[in-house]
């Protein structure tokens, strides 16, 4: 067979042959193809801009078409009358959809326009001078007023920015994005663009997105701080970006109660002006703060028809703590179904500026009144629940709302505190049972782990959880767990440079962020707090008889509401008080103060009664009891005889090398939780000592703590 030879394939396609080909005629532009580019063109410049461009084409090819009505000789009055119906349904159309009167009306005098020309082209016909005049005139009013309606201005400025945020999506790498809102804030823009084209989900751009916002910020010329990006709550592919043209850091935020011009003199308020800004706590809520984004206040609401609401504050030194609670206390104290009770053993700031205002409080060293006011708390809860059986509270009055304001829990409840043990029962009642009671408790702590608040309950039962300005930002998560996930902002780097910042979650974990109102100036709280006076509700009076110690500081009338002394009268120095009425009870005596011989015989009598009940006391011993035993007494140690012997005896036994906790455990043979208790119970009473903070830790008698033998 005889072999085929292949021939050598040449390296030129025939697209090259056909190019080089000498012999190819070369044909010109044809007209049709001239035209059909032409129109094509006209096309998409018409396409550019429908509205004017489309508008104003279809009135010059209107005109012509009115000779056709002339020609058939059609009936002007059938054509006309076609004017008022296309006319209603126009403006039915667009006022339904633009709710713009303007537009409609431009809308339905066109759609109207339409069959009067036809008829009345089809009468005079266009071939007239006077007809083309009065069309031309026509076309140009409707052309004009279609173009400038507000709707029209709208379209093109949204066009106008549409483009625009291309052109910064492209810059900042977000190509394939459209902008599909756009909404003016107090200090900028925010837009609502969809990324779905971008290949890039809305979560990882938020997540993500301080790259993106940086390079946002980076093309307008901005801060970064000042461009966030969040996802859109009812759109899965629909990212907001918040654009702050305006710094929102530039203005302080003062606080209503103290004068926009400190330089300037002001006039206190009166009694009667303080009397009349009196109100109810319930469902109010106190403005602590202003987001700066949106302009709205931040607030916290302590009491609605849920009851009360705990709040539980972590704030580092030098976050603005103190302004925050004196935010809190001013509208606390203006409320005239509220007692506010401060405790504050770090710092006594509470009960030293506020005083006047306060219905009881316990500063440094105070930590017996600190007990015997959680004790009091404890006690209204109990009796307030059991007459109610655990329904919600209703202030007024005479059985109002109490606020428990501490500061510096560390030094009620943490771990060195000497009066933690104590102080920890009474405090977790609190937060477990009081809101439903009217007991509201307000902690405020440098961290928020247990070994400063004592238990898990402020992070279990606050409904609101307070953070002001971070050291650092593993301490958020002390405070909020969930706080990234939530979107919350850091407050380690939230707003750097401004003081007085705070982030308020509620209890369904809704947050707002932003600036507490100015209220540092001790000077003038204090002035304040002077003027405002004691406060005008009254514990009931027998809950007050249960109270011990109570009744020596509130002598709370046994038949009205009001205060007959004891705490500060409220009197305000740069205002006479108002002349009343006397009462016409036991509580006025009954005697008109002008009546000389009533008030001597009034006296007598009261003389007499106090020498009647001098006689009928005990004879006082001859040597006073020392205030320390006193003290030492009332501070009862929680632990049964036989299990304290039972301790004290295993550790004398066991002399220098001491016990572990499990050996104390075997000994007593009760639960180890149990026994935890009794042995920080005997701890804080100095009964014994620990070495130690594991399970491997030793107790021992004072005498024989191994610190006490070192060289």
């Amino acid at each position: 067979m005889a072999r085929r030879t292949r021939q050598h394939r040449s390296a030129t396609s025939w697209r090259d042959a056909a190019h080089h080909n000498p012999n190819r005629t070369r044909r010109g532009p044809t007209a049709g193809a001239v035209a059909l580019t032409a129109v094509r063109g006209y096309g998409r410049w018409v396409a550019r801009s429908p509205d004017t461009r489309g508008l104003a084409n279809a009135l010059a090819v209107l005109y012509p078409l009115g000779e056709i009505g002339h020609q058939t000789g059609a009936d002007p009055l059938m054509l006309g009358a076609f004017a008022p119906p296309a006319a209603l349904a126009a403006w039915v159309g667009t006022h339904k959809k633009h709710a713009s009167p303007r537009y409609s009306a431009t809308v339905a005098a066109t759609a109207a326009g339409v069959p009067a020309w036809l008829a009345t082209a089809a009468q005079l016909g266009i071939v007239n001078l006077h007809t083309l005049l009065a069309y031309t005139v026509s076309a140009s009013v409707t052309w004009s007023a279609y173009t400038w309606s507000d709707v029209l201005k709208q379209r093109r400025a949204w066009a106008r920015e549409q483009l625009k945020w291309e052109e910064l999506a492209t810059a900042a790498g977000l190509e394939g994005s459209r902008l599909v809102g756009m909404d003016d804030t107090r200090l900028g823009v925010r837009f609502r663009v969809d990324v779905r084209a971008t290949n890039k989900r809305a979560s990882q751009l938020a997540g993500n997105g301080k790259g993106l916002a940086e390079d946002i910020a980076a093309q307008i010329g901005l801060p970064a701080e000042r461009v966030r990006i969040t996802t859109d709550d009812k759109h899965a592919g629909i990212i907001r970006v918040l654009v702050q043209m305006t710094d929102p850091w530039e203005e302080p935020v003062l606080h209503p109660a103290m004068p926009a011009h400190p330089d300037r003199a002001t006039v206190p308020a009166s009694r009667e002006q303080i009397a009349a800004a009196r109100r109810s706590i319930k469902g109010m809520p106190l403005v602590v703060g202003m987001d700066p984004d949106t302009g709205n206040d931040m607030t916290v609401t302590l009491f609605d028809h849920e009851g009360g609401h705990h709040a539980f504050i972590v704030a580092p030194t030098g976050s603005g703590k103190t302004t925050l609670y004196n935010n809190l206390i001013e509208q606390a104290t203006t409320c005239d179904d509220v007692l506010v009770w401060g405790i504050d053993l770090g710092k006594g700031t509470i009960g030293r500026f506020w005083g006047p205002t306060l219905d009881a409080d316990a500063g440094i060293s105070e930590q017996d009144r600190a007990l015997a006011i959680l004790q009091w708390a404890r006690t209204v809860v109990e009796d307030r629940s059991q007459a109610s059986g655990g329904k919600n509270h209703i202030p007024s009055p005479t059985e109002p709302v109490i606020l428990v304001f501490v500061d510096e829990l560390d030094t009620l409840t943490g771990m060195h505190s000497p009066i933690a043990y104590e102080a920890k029962e009474h405090v977790e009642q609190l937060w477990r049972r009081g809101r439903s009671a009217g007991v509201i408790l307000l902690t405020a702590s440098q961290r928020g782990v247990q070994q400063y608040t004592g238990s898990k309950d402020p992070n279990a039962n606050a409904d609101y959880r307070i953070v002001l300005r971070m050291k650092r930002a593993s301490e958020m998560g002390n405070a909020i767990e969930d706080w990234e996930a939530a979107g919350m902002p850091n407050m380690a780097t939230y707003a750097r440079g401004v003081k007085g910042v705070a982030l308020v979650v509620d209890g369904e974990n809704t947050w707002t962020a932003g600036r507490v109102r100015d209220l540092s100036d001790l000077n003038a709280v204090e002035d304040l707090a002077k003027r405002r006076g004691a406060p005008v509700a009254t514990l009931e009076p027998a809950i007050a008889a249960k109270l011990p110690g109570y009744a020596d500081r509130h002598r709370t009338p046994a038949h009205t509401g009001g205060r007959s002394g004891g705490a500060p009268s409220g009197h305000t120095p740069d205002h006479d008080p108002a002349p009343t009425a006397l009462p016409k009870t036991r509580d006025g005596f009954g005697v008109d103060p002008g009546d000389r011989d009533a008030v001597d015989r009034l006296a007598s009598e009261l003389v007499a009664e106090v020498e009647a009940r001098l006689r009928d006391m005990p004879e006082p011993p001859k040597q006073g009891i020392p205030l320390a035993d006193l003290v030492k007494a009332n501070q009862s140690i929680k632990v049964p005889d036989d299990a304290a012997r039972t301790i004290l005896d295993l550790l004398t036994e066991r002399g220098p090398e001491g016990a572990r906790r499990d050996e104390l455990v075997t000994a007593l043979g009760k639960p180890e939780s149990t026994v935890k208790k009794w042995l920080a119970a005997m701890r804080s009473h100095d009964l014994i000592t620990r070495h130690g903070s594991t399970k491997a830790a030793r107790y021992y008698l004072p005498d024989n703590h191994p610190d006490n033998h070192t060289q």
